[in-house]
């Protein structure tokens, strides 16, 4: 092979990769290593509805999300009498809540865990929880966001559950 057709082809493979190499480091140096926002889970319920979430913002850093909910009686097992009984007393044993804001090329969002009350199951009795949503990569604005929410309840013996999630639910930021 001619040496200079050899000298021609290594000087085009150098030339090749030094562009790819000024093509890739932009797109590396501006990728978003954050993770992003954290999903929001579709609706879904075992006994339990969301019935509502609503949203209110303090000093653009907290936002008090409070999730209504109803859930069924549950059936728990007696050990004394061995029989199955329903029962309409549980406890709030977990859940959450998700709100993502877009803010121009900023995604606003933050997440709380939701635990440790007690609630009636009783089919009809709207119980509420609340709890603060701290920012996490930028302040609240006044707008439209989306909220996601999640509640786990079972009864005092822990043999019967209820769950639901919301899904994605669209609110209106605004401040107290």
């Amino acid at each position: 092979m001619n040496p200079r057709l050899r000298t021609r082809r290594l000087q085009g493979l150098v030339a090749v990769g030094i562009l790819a190499a000024g093509l890739a480091l932009p797109a590396s140096a501006f990728a978003d290593t954050t993770g992003g926002a954290p999903p929001i889970q579709p609706a879904f319920s075992r006994d339990a509805t969301i019935t509502g979430v609503s949203v209110s913002v303090t000093a653009k850093l907290i936002a008090n999300v409070t999730v209504s909910f109803t859930c069924q009686p549950f059936q728990t097992y007696d050990w004394n009498t061995g029989e199955t009984i329903e029962t309409t007393a549980g406890h709030f044993e977990g859940g959450g809540a998700t709100v993502i804001q877009a803010q121009g090329r900023t995604v606003a969002w933050g997440q709380v865990e939701l635990f440790g009350q007690t609630v009636t199951c009783d089919g009809t009795t709207i119980n509420r929880v609340t709890a603060p949503v701290t920012a996490s990569t930028a302040p609240w604005k006044s707008g439209s966001a989306v909220v996601g929410a999640t509640v786990q309840l079972s009864d005092e013996s822990f043999s019967d559950s209820d769950y639901a999630t919301s899904g994605p639910i669209v609110v209106k930021l605004s401040g107290k």
